[in-house]
């Protein structure tokens, strides 16, 4: 056998999963990610170099490949639009630049991850916008296009005009829109929304167009690229950001292409997959020419893809502060940005469901923008029938006590649930809620990891292990003396106070103060909850709903709840509304019956103009309504929603001045 045969029948392979991989890329359903394409690619490219006589007209290295939607018009080109040659390293940047040997400078882009299309006008006004296709014909998509919010209807320059621009989509709107896990990335979304035939569609994403380089403007000229993109910026495109270098400037442009990728891209609210150095000067770019690929006068510089395809071997749930179950993917190892990953976040178990994962599948995961990395999508396509579907917790891993689902979340319902034990005691602890004199957050977390407390009621045993504390540092006499005593002196807190420091889910600040206004002590809450109409009568008080309602419903219908909450008030823990003294009410009191909102920057903090109002019977609201009697705004809020249905609404809207007035 030849001894060239094994890489020869190599080649030959490469060039028909490459073309495979296109195929994919095309259809959007790619199965694997840019890192591992271009891994290919050089091997192809590395062969193809050893056996030059096997290079065919359709090799994947000479062509572009492209799948075409049947149903959108076909347009040539004026001008081929191109690929890029790539580099992935400081040899083959040297080795690109090493051409310029006329002085002229160096212009770096970003190299936007997108649908390239170009957009041609007469008379100031868009007339078509093509996609790239196979460089030579493309699809009319100008009907999509035209709801670009960021393209202008119309500029000052009135002479046929073409610009090359990237369609793409914001890293936030691509997480909003691909809650099904159908894209890959902000990239296949973005050229999955240009493609389709209903331009409503397209409008109601937000997508953007970026323009990279100027390819007319009949009856001007320009000497250089950097002219063409100032001119574009001054016809009102946004226009792709880019540096230049000199060209004695080699070292400056090399160092700022090897440093980007960590330094600026995790900056940037949209996807780039690298960066684009061109010679600036145009005389020069006309004489290096063109391969039947791409351009000699430019190449890519390729970072490292930030997302990579494993295999999913297991979900496993962790339980956070709040109470939260959170689905954790465990997989086989893959590097992205030179971190190796075994683990990623599932976000929720609704995330799970209608993105269809299954435990075995082939998953895409990624960091994108995000550092914390999570699973994508999974590739239905390589399933093979053995994979298995994630079952939601019934009951906490933790704790073991049972779970329960609200919207998109699975939660705990133990209140002595270890891991969510830290946030809430600390919440407990807090000024705004019993206001402990004496104890932190670090104070917490100490007494948590000495075992010397485990629940709320535990704060108030803490006068029984006062000998523990001798010999831990930080903590002398005084220190200890001071903690014990605003212990004992948070007893006496109001019941709504207590209340809202139980970390009731969905029961805040707000709500705490009206329920313990209703029921007047935790005594009287405990045991009007038995009654069959207590979800009623909470659903009769202002701004509580069904969800408000049934989680506190839900809380005291725990009995583990129930017997903390009992723990604490044996232990001296009053939970009761003060008694109204007709003497100190305060002077002025006429807010009585009266909603505010407090929104913006004044000149002390909305608790404090909070306490104020309810001192003299008002109330404080989050939201504007129409029960809203009044909008204290600050000047920097005008124009925020709440000022804007403020006006819609006619809710009178107070500065600070005519709130001291009041």
């Amino acid at each position: 056998m030849n001894s060239t045969t094994p890489s020869i029948e190599r080649l030959e392979f490469l060039q028909q999963e490459i073309k495979k991989h296109d195929e994919l890329y095309e259809q959007n359903q790619p199965i694997i990610t840019d890192s591992e394409y271009d891994a290919l690619y050089q091997e192809l490219l590395d062969l193809e170099e050893q056996h030059p006589e096997l290079v065919t007209p359709d090799s994947p290295t000479q062509r572009i490949v492209t799948t075409l939607v049947s149903s959108l018009k076909k347009v040539q080109h004026d001008n081929p639009m191109l690929s890029q040659d790539k580099v992935n390293n400081e040899e083959g940047l040297r080795k690109f630049l090493a051409k310029n040997t006329t002085g002229s400078r160096f212009i770096v882009q970003q190299k936007l991850d997108g649908l390239t299309i170009v957009e041609g006008r007469n008379d100031g006004k868009m007339a078509q916008a093509v996609t790239r296709g196979d460089g030579y014909i493309g699809e009319d998509v100008s009907h999509t296009v035209k709801t670009f919010d960021n393209i202008p209807s119309s500029i000052p320059f009135k002479n046929p005009l073409s610009v090359r621009m990237e369609a793409i989509i914001p890293f936030d709107e691509f997480e909003r829109i691909n809650v099904d896990g159908k894209y890959s990335n902000p990239r296949n979304l973005a050229s999955g929304t240009v493609r389709q035939l209903d331009s409503s569609i397209a409008a109601e994403r937000k997508l953007l167009g970026i323009a990279f380089e100027l390819e007319k403007a009949e009856g001007e000229s320009f000497k250089t690229d950097v002219e063409r993109l100032e001119f574009m910026q001054e016809q009102g495109y946004h226009v792709v950001p880019y540096k230049v270098f000199e060209a004695d400037e080699v070292e400056e442009l090399i160092e700022y292409c090897l440093t980007y990728g960590e330094k600026v891209r995790p900056t940037i609210p949209y996807m780039i997959d690298g960066l684009v150095i061109k010679f600036d000067d145009i005389a020069l770019r006309e004489e290096l020419g063109y391969t039947s690929k791409f351009p000699k006068w430019s190449c890519a510089f390729k970072f490292e893809s930030l997302d990579a395809t494993t295999t999913l071997t297991d979900v496993v749930f962790q339980v956070g502060k709040s109470g939260q179950i959170t689905p954790v993917a465990e997989f086989d190892k893959v590097n992205i940005g030179g971190v190796n990953i075994t683990r990623a976040t599932l976000h929720n178990f609704s995330n799970i469901v209608t993105k269809d994962i299954r435990i075995g599948d082939k998953i895409m995961v990624a960091r994108a923008n995000d550092v914390i990395p999570q699973v994508v999508k999974s590739i239905h396509s390589e399933r093979t029938g053995a994979e298995k579907e994630v079952e939601m917790p019934t009951i906490c891993p933790s704790c073991s006590s049972p779970t329960e689902r609200i919207g998109e979340n699975v939660y705990c319902t133990g209140a002595t649930c270890k891991p969510q034990l830290a946030g809430k005691l600390s919440h407990y602890v807090s000024r705004k809620a019993m206001n402990i004199d004496g104890l932190g957050d670090k104070t917490v977390e100490m007494l948590l990891e000495r075992n010397l407390i485990e629940s709320f009621a535990d704060i108030y045993r803490l006068h029984e292990k006062r000998d523990q504390f001798v010999g831990i540092e930080g903590f002398g006499e005084k220190k200890i003396e001071k903690m014990l005593k605003g212990i004992e002196e948070s007893k006496e807190m109001p019941f709504e106070k207590a209340l809202y420091g139980l970390s009731i889910r969905l029961i805040g600040q707000s709500a705490s103060k009206d329920v313990a206004v209703k029921y007047g002590s935790m005594e009287k809450l405990l045991e009007v909850s038995l009654q069959p109409d207590f979800k009623e009568q909470l659903l009769s008080i202002e701004d509580f709903g069904e969800t408000m309602s049934m989680s506190l419903v839900d809380f005291l219908d725990n009995q583990q709840n129930r017997e903390l909450i009992q723990d604490m008030l044996d232990l001296g823990v009053k939970m009761e509304m003060p008694q109204k003294n007709d003497s100190a009410v305060v002077a002025g009191s006429s807010l009585e019956g009266k909603t505010f909102v407090i929104t913006g920057a004044l000149s002390k903090s909305r608790d404090e103009f909070k306490s104020l109002i309810e001192a003299r019977g008002g109330k404080v609201s989050g939201s504007v309504s129409k029960k809203t009697t009044y909008l204290l705004m600050g000047d920097d809020a005008n124009g925020t929603s709440k000022h804007k249905k403020a006006l819609d609404l006619g809710v009178t809207i107070l500065s600070e001045e005519d709130f001291n007035a009041m």
